[in-house]
């Protein structure tokens, strides 16, 4: 976390910060550590995700076999987010990211890709809990605000 910034800055969180995000709300003494700067600076901004972070929650909640309850508490924290589709203008950016991480030797997921695109192209701040994005950070023109998971 680098730089000034300003309240009403565009945030795109990806699927690790999300799901931590929804976890510190039920156990914030763990989250601590991320700092009231980190927290604030989250907070005053707007927040969005990709739709693969959409994708990649309604799979992880499907997959661990979540009931009804569950399923709409998680929707109902997707819905504090502004959903970003993937446009024609982010494949080339993938394209680059996906090579640039190949040549650094960066073993990184295509979701990941796509999310690190998203907010590439529009130069924005990438959320993120995932060490993944903080290694891509140096290919990226946006800035990657990195919150470190609990231990």
């Amino acid at each position: 976390m680098t730089g000034a910034y300003s309240g009403n800055e565009k945030l795109i969180c990806d699927t690790s910060f999300v799901g931590h995000l929804a976890r510190r709300g039920r156990s914030p003494e763990r989250y601590e550590r991320w700092g009231e700067a980190a927290i604030d600076r989250v907070d005053a901004g707007e927040p969005a995700v990709s739709v693969v972070t959409v994708a990649e929650t309604r799979a992880g909640y499907l997959n661990a076999g979540c009931g009804r309850a569950r399923m709409a508490e998680i929707e109902r924290q997707l819905g504090r987010f502004r959903w970003l589709p993937i446009r024609r203008s982010h494949v080339d950016e993938w394209a680059r990211l996906r090579v640039a991480a190949r040549t650094r030797g960066i073993a990184i997921s295509h979701n990941d890709l796509w999310i690190a695109a998203k907010a590439s192209i529009h130069a924005q701040v990438l959320v993120t809990c995932d060490r993944d994005h903080l290694r891509l950070a140096p290919d990226l023109p946006a800035e990657v605000l990195f919150l470190a998971p609990p231990v």
